[in-house]
């Protein structure tokens, strides 16, 4: 018989929780909120993007800015990207962590192989049209809804990604419902 310390059991059990959805479903709320009722750190595409458009002397607040490096990232080498991303946040492998802004299943697969020794989940916030502008409304770049939901980065948030998720939640409900119903996914796996 041999023993396995407690330290390598919550390495076999951590978990890299990736959120995606799409624009206005709530994945930066919701995953700020379900990271901080874990412990957990976390981070987002959309911050880092923000960040280096920043730093490019980009305007941090044009969705069509971010969503096009973002995709420029994804064509050009999208393991360094998520390397990027997850290194901004301060991941380490094994630890357990909550990204959002996954809008691409071959980018939630990379992450799950950066992330191992943590188990990669994949949660879809799924929110109806009504709700995603009435969410977009009160955000700068809403009058940019309709050209930003169009664009290439965003393909395969209503059809594949939910598909690939390990779970999905509703999130035409309160936040705090969203939130609960996120946590006790999270507690199964």
């Amino acid at each position: 018989m041999f023993a396995i310390a407690a330290d390598e059991i919550h390495v076999l059990m951590s978990v890299l929780l990736c959120f995606s959805g799409q624009i206005g479903s709530g994945k930066s709320s919701v995953s700020k909120a379900v990271a901080k009722a874990l412990g957990w750190s976390r981070t987002g595409f959309g911050e880092y993007l923000r960040n280096e458009v920043t730093r490019l002397g980009g305007d941090p607040n044009g969705r069509r800015a971010l969503q096009d490096l973002g995709q420029m990232r994804v064509d050009d080498d999208p393991v360094a990207f998520c390397r990027d991303v997850l290194n901004a946040g301060g991941f380490k492998p094994g630890d357990d962590f909550v990204i959002d802004g996954i809008r691409h299943i071959s980018i939630f697969e990379i992450l799950a192989q950066l992330g191992k020794p943590s188990n990669a989940r994949l949660l879809y916030l799924r929110a109806s049209e009504s709700a995603r502008m009435a969410r977009v409304e009160v955000r700068s770049d809403s009058s940019d809804f309709a050209r930003a939901s169009r664009h290439r980065v965003e393909a395969e948030l209503s059809d594949m990604l939910p598909q690939r998720a390990h779970g999905i939640v509703s999130a035409d409900q309160s936040l705090d419902c969203v939130v609960s119903d996120c946590l006790n996914l999270v507690q199964k796996w």
